[in-house]
């Protein structure tokens, strides 16, 4: 799916499926959301870590909320302004920590099962930025949602380049796409039998595409077409630190 095709016909997503059927849940919204919750749960591990959880607290924390999340289907209960994923997760997980859920033991908030994998230490590693920075909870919120998208992208892309059998360039050419300085591309024309313009060339379409993954993901999280651009300016905001975060 390119970029031109999401402005021209905004597709069934994983959110915008969920909000059309959210007066009548079905298996088809229920995996939908299953799958939003398990891409989605490190921004929530982030807000309460900045909240002040302890990792273990966070790590229960969260799956007692997915978990309530997912059994309730409670979608109608979407207002306007929360026609963003991440807007309706974290509005639900600030009523999930003011309810009489937050006392219960964790057997009755998991309901004895995890609903996400969630490894404790890749959890904290990725909540390195936002502990190390003077981030109010909301802030780190937002910064890891905005960082969690840009995963996605990035492995997105990692995974086409494999498929064409190009792993060593993607490889060596990813570190460009991290928005430091670019590394010496004649040097990395030699290590790739390239010249330093056919690298600049292989580097403009990598940023190009992993642009229009971000978009892609983007879509999976929002109610319209209308609301993407929005979201990627907020988001580029986020990771640049000029917004919220």
């Amino acid at each position: 799916m390119r970029e031109s095709e999401l402005h021209a016909e905004f597709p069934v997503t994983c959110w915008s499926l969920i909000l059309q059927a959210a007066s009548v849940p079905s298996a088809a919204t229920r995996e939908a959301l299953e799958k939003l919750c398990q891409e989605y749960w490190p921004p929530l591990y982030a807000y309460l870590r900045r909240s002040g959880h302890d990792p273990h607290e966070a790590k229960d924390l969260v799956q007692g909320y997915l978990a309530r999340l997912i059994a309730r289907e409670d979608l109608e209960a979407v207002g306007p302004g929360q026609g963003r994923f991440r807007s309706y997760l974290l509005a639900g997980l600030r009523n999930f920590l003011i309810s009489e859920v937050r006392r219960e033991n964790a057997q009755k908030r998991g309901g004895g099962a995890d609903v996400v994998s969630i490894d404790a230490e890749e959890a904290e590693s990725g909540c390195g930025v936002v502990l190390a920075r003077e981030l109010t909870p909301d802030q780190a919120f937002d910064r890891r949602w905005a960082e969690t998208i840009l995963l996605h992208a990035v492995e997105a892309l990692r995974q086409e380049y494999l498929a064409r059998g190009k792993r060593e360039l993607f490889e060596a050419l990813k570190p460009s796409l991290t928005g430091g300085a670019d590394e010496d591309r004649a040097a990395l024309g030699r290590a790739l039998g390239m010249t330093p313009g056919a690298v600049a060339v292989a580097v403009h379409r990598l940023r190009l595409r992993l642009r229009e993954l971000v978009r892609i993901e983007v879509a999976q999280t929002v109610e319209s077409a209308a609301m993407i651009d929005e979201e990627m300016r907020e988001l580029l905001a986020i990771l640049s630190g000029s917004g919220r975060a």
